[in-house]
């Protein structure tokens, strides 16, 4: 578990480095792959063929690949899958998914990796599940033959804003890109008038997770002009950390990259449109790792596998190793809560300390896994 802690830090600030950079198109990143660059219908990888799935130290490309597998599994359909997850050092591990209609067999490559096994392994298993967090989501292949607690992480999506030093972003839009959102300085301009606004942690953690879906930090080759004078123009730049991303492109851009961007424009321009609540709802999710002293020690934003490695740990850990959120709630039922319970809970008030925080709960709920 201490392995997997210490990559995912490792891999955050890699994502802050790549934020402050910018490659050109066709130029080869740091990780090897050609930045932009595609083979055909499938990712450019330096010595892999084939790849559907691209994952650069958090920066997947081909998601919509994955989705597909994944709801063509659910529906019994056979299917096959490439996905490439890159090392620290740069090496292309291989995972290659093919799923019969009935299992699902997991081949792993690492004979690319000098620092690894170097070895070819294969898994079989039942099923696979896409589990969805506030600030991940995980696709899990489980009732697996080999590997811990009969599970093995197939790819994962981390967006955490909370995690990032920085992360504000201004949007320019209009025929001449006249109007601005801008939450660094609070400010929005429409037709000539500027008024200050506070857009909730809530918007801009779901504006982050959207980019992060869209694999913003990569280079895209967007449509900038029109036919028609009328079109709407975009202008979006992200503060990330102490790096910056810069985005321009038009609504007629229907590409796929051209589409994202436009519906994550969109959602900024209605969001700030809204009338919110000052006072937000403050939630909690994950799952229970301690019932006891009339509390429950809640891990935050867990999937399945994280759980199974941290419940047989809990006693002896500290929390401030790790990089998960632990939050202690008070007042629930503890007759309706066992140890293995993925729950959701609105809190009363706000959470107080950290690592763990604690709150008084004003109404929680079991959530189905799977």
């Amino acid at each position: 578990m201490m392995k997997k802690v210490v990559f995912i830090n490792l891999l955050i600030i890699l994502i802050f480095t790549l934020a402050a950079c910018n490659t050109s198109e066709g130029e080869i990143n740091s990780a090897g792959a050609v930045s932009g660059s595609k083979e055909g219908t499938k990712l450019f990888v330096k010595g892999v063929g084939n790849v559907d799935v691209l994952d650069s130290h958090g920066g997947i490309e081909g998601l919509e690949r994955m989705r597909s597998f994944y709801d063509n599994m659910q529906n019994a359909v056979p299917s096959g899958l490439r996905i490439v997850h890159y090392t620290i050092e740069g090496a292309p591990i291989v995972t290659d998914l093919k799923y019969n209609g009935e299992s699902l067999e997991v081949k792993y490559d690492s004979t690319r990796d000098a620092f690894g096994s170097g070895e070819i392994t294969t898994n079989r298993c039942g099923n696979m599940v896409e589990e969805v967090n506030p600030t991940n989501t995980s696709y899990i292949a489980i009732d697996c033959k080999n590997g811990p607690y009969g599970m093995e992480e197939i790819l994962g999506i981390r967006y955490n804003m909370s995690q990032q030093d920085l992360f504000e972003f201004e949007l320019k839009y209009g025929g001449n890109k006249e109007s601005e959102i801008n939450t660094k300085t609070n400010t929005v301009k429409k037709e000539s008038n500027v008024n200050g606004f506070d857009l909730p942690a809530s918007v801009k953690q779901e504006v982050y997770k959207r980019l992060v879906f869209a694999n913003y930090l990569d280079e895209k080759d967007l449509e900038t002009t029109c036919e028609s004078k009328e079109e709407k123009s975009y202008y979006l730049k992200v503060y990330i950390n102490g790096g910056e991303r810069e985005l321009s492109w038009s609504a007629c851009d229907q590409s796929l990259d051209g589409t994202k961007l436009t519906k994550i424009a969109e959602y900024i321009i209605e969001q700030s449109e809204t009338k919110h609540s000052e006072n937000q709802e403050m939630t909690v999710q994950g799952y229970v790792l301690q019932v006891k002293d009339n509390t429950l020690l809640i891990g935050e934003d867990l999937n399945r596998l994280d759980y199974e490695w941290l419940k047989d740990e809990i006693d002896q850990i500290d929390l401030d190793a790790y990089i998960f959120d632990f939050i202690i709630l008070e007042g629930a039922n503890l007759e309706e809560f066992k140890v293995g319970d993925k729950i959701k809970a609105s809190i009363e008030g706000n959470i107080t300390g950290a690592k763990p925080g604690r709150g008084e709960v004003k109404d929680i709920k079991k959530l189905e896994v799977y």
